[in-house]
């Protein structure tokens, strides 16, 4: 696994679409800062999203190890089950101000035309 760092858009689908070019698979899986979450396949549209996980709020460990091993599914051209959400009434509302205000800071930090650059985690 490799994870990048997109600085010229803040856009969960785009920088999708840059993970999947810069994957020896080509199939990448975005995070953006406020948690929505996508897996994408090389040659797709950028809204055309294998998955897409918009309410950060009810996703926790054990969904995020479902989103990847469906990843590598699609990495290894199988069809998975799409991993199934829950659903919180009140993820929205409870958490709407916040991830508005995350996001705002992620594009305040975007650099048109400033190409990804890969991150070296440690845990």
């Amino acid at each position: 696994a490799r994870v990048i760092k997109v600085y010229d858009t803040s856009d969960v689908s785009f920088l999708s679409v840059q993970g999947d070019h810069l994957s020896g698979s080509g199939v990448s899986i975005g995070i953006q800062s406020k948690g929505t979450v996508i897996i994408h396949q090389k040659d797709q549209e950028a809204l055309n999203n294998l998955e897409l996980f918009p309410e950060a709020p009810v996703i926790d460990a054990e969904m995020f190890r479902a989103i990847g091993k469906n990843a590598a599914r699609y990495a290894k051209e199988d069809s998975p089950e799409p991993v199934s959400q829950p659903n919180d009434q009140m993820a929205r509302p409870n958490f709407q101000a916040i991830s508005a205000i995350l996001h705002i800071r992620e594009t305040h930090q975007v650099v048109p035309g400033k190409p990804a650059e890969e991150i070296k985690v440690t845990v």
